[in-house]
């Protein structure tokens, strides 16, 4: 079993990478940070390439070099938080490039060696913030919400490849640990049902799932991974 992991040098997708290898799977990691991309690789004892999910070219010719694989894993993403007045149009670019044209980028290119496997799956990530709307997210929401929509449509387009979505919650990263510094940490806990931010290996243990067989009945969904936050705040 080969999974193949973008944006996989940090937070989630280091998680993901990490969980998968204790299950005895291969993993190669993307990234566009070559230190953290070769530090990772180091620590995980896992292959890596060099790639930037925009560039078209080097996507394929990657995956050009790979015959068959079984899970690609698009966590690759980035968010430029911006109210609507000030916003700089190409930064928001940037999110849309990286989040949603990525992700289209990765899957086409991937598309010759998924079908070669016969439990050939896709990993997309949205986020909660595609349903609560935050404001200031600038253009972040509104590309977790494309991603959502193509996660249903490639289910039906691109079958027996099996496509799901993970949406994440709260959760503590290297990506998001500004949030969560001194007491903002255990106010944002308190208005998650289960009383805690999540983890990335909360996300990771839902991404094995779903790449696994024990899914192979399971596509076109959007799983919530928020402990709870979605369905509401509890009362004080």
């Amino acid at each position: 079993m080969h999974a193949v992991i973008t944006g996989g040098a940090q937070g989630i997708g280091y998680a993901c990478a990490e969980k998968l290898l204790s299950l005895g799977w291969d993993v190669t990691i993307l990234d566009i940070n070559s230190h953290k991309l070769k530090k990772a690789s180091n620590e995980l004892h896992c292959d890596y390439a060099l790639i930037d999910v925009t560039d078209q070219k080097s996507v394929e010719q990657f995956f050009s070099q790979i015959v068959s694989f079984d899970a690609l894993i698009n966590n690759a993403g980035i968010w430029r938080p911006q109210q609507l007045e000030e916003i700089r149009i190409r930064d928001q670019e940037d999110v849309v490039n990286v989040n949603l044209i990525g992700t289209l980028i990765c899957t086409k290119a991937a598309l010759p060696s998924l079908s070669n496997s016969s439990r050939g799956n896709i990993v997309n990530f949205s986020s909660l913030a595609a349903r609560t709307k935050s404001p200031g997210l600038g253009l972040y929401a509104a590309s977790k919400s494309a991603i959502e929509t193509l996660t249903k449509q490639w289910a039906v387009e691109i079958a027996p490849i099996r496509v799901n979505a993970i949406a994440p919650g709260l959760i503590l990263t290297e990506g998001t640990e500004e949030n969560y510094q001194g007491e903002m940490k255990e106010r944002r806990a308190n208005v998650v049902p289960l009383k805690r931010v999540g983890e990335a290996v909360d996300i990771a243990n839902v991404a094995a799932f779903l790449v696994s067989e024990e899914a192979s009945y399971v596509t076109g969904q959007i799983i919530d991974v928020d402990g709870g936050l979605g369905s509401g705040s509890p009362q004080s």
